[in-house]
């Protein structure tokens, strides 16, 4: 990436770290004995539950679990059953009238997750006040949120609740989640990203000054220096040589703008970029990383260009 202490590595471990300190719990990967299987899913009827409404109330989600469906902050309350799920249940305690996802589709999301066996909360983006942006049905998440996510729709809220198998099996995850855990999630489906990677920049010559160029002007809040930003980008040498791109990860990458997190190019030309939009930075070396470069991908004395999409400004959801 293109950003911290003007070290790429350093840039590219604080991904690294975003991913799995903010949201480790549900990242995974699947094994032999949790592959997808559509055939193994529960969708709870009207017959055992009752019908999903918007009222604020509390909905029972199969013998398991009692959850919120007002719009807010949800909560996950455990129906003491001695009932254990074989299967990955759904249930759409809200059904959502945008986008439909599909696997491969990136998906801004808001979620609790609690253990089912006594209803300790072991994560929440909502604790951070801030979305998770992540990709559905490619490997990328415990195999119950790629098969329980796909069909939701956008502006939804669903609850899964997962066996260990589609979960984190025997092993289990650090000390929050105990092995052969049964695990609940309020997911609710925020966007279905629909955002095409850039072009590779051509042709673009770098001064001795910052050159910003909107290539689409968002709609939505600007930045403002203090921000925390989600951000997909590509990085390039002058020559088209792509060096970084959170693109090729599939996940997009979340910063704090203005306050030394990133290079200098990037506190300074990101600033007043606003949500949806998409700029191209024009940085040179003294702004980037200057006579020291960054491992072998930028030599010393290397100016940048990068293409910024602005996604989400976090502290203003």
């Amino acid at each position: 990436m293109a950003l911290t202490e003007r070290s790429l590595l350093a840039v590219r471990r604080l991904s690294v770290i975003f991913i799995f300190a903010l949201s480790a719990i549900i990242l995974g990967c699947s094994n032999s004995d949790s592959a997808q299987d559509p055939e193994n899913t529960t969708e709870f009827s009207s017959s055992d539950t009752s019908s999903p409404s918007t009222t604020g109330s509390a909905q029972p989600v199969g013998p398991w679990v009692n959850v919120s469906d007002a719009s807010d902050r949800p909560s996950i309350v455990v129906i003491p059953n001695k009932q254990a799920p074989t299967d990955l249940a759904i249930r759409d305690i809200r059904v959502g009238v945008g986008n439909k996802v599909e696997a491969g589709d990136v998906v801004e999301v808001h979620y609790v997750g609690a253990l089912l066996a006594d209803g300790t909360e072991f994560d929440a983006s909502w604790n951070r006040s801030e979305t998770f942006f992540v990709p559905i049905g490619v490997g990328a998440v415990i195999p119950g949120w790629d098969q329980g996510i796909v069909g939701m729709q956008e502006g939804g809220r669903r609850v899964l609740v997962i066996p260990p198998r589609l979960a984190y099996g025997t092993s289990g995850a650090g000390g929050a989640i105990p092995p052969n855990a049964e695990l609940a999630f309020v997911v609710d489906l925020l966007s279905v990203v629909n955002l095409q990677p850039p072009s590779i920049p051509e042709n673009e010559e770098v001064g001795s000054s910052l050159e910003i160029r909107d290539l689409a002007v968002g709609e939505g809040a600007a930045v403002e220096a203090g921000d925390k930003v989600t951000v997909h980008y590509l990085g390039t040498l002058a020559d088209g040589t792509v060096f970084d791109a959170s693109w090729r990860r599939g996940t997009p990458f979340t910063t704090t703008i203005g306050v030394g997190m990133v290079i200098q190019g990037w506190d300074q030309g990101i600033i007043g970029m606003r949500e949806g939009g998409r700029r191209l930075l024009k940085i040179p070396s003294d702004l980037a990383y200057g006579e020291t470069g960054s491992g072998a991908s930028i030599p010393p004395d290397t100016p940048l260009l990068f293409v910024v999409d602005l996604m989400r400004i976090q502290n203003n959801p």
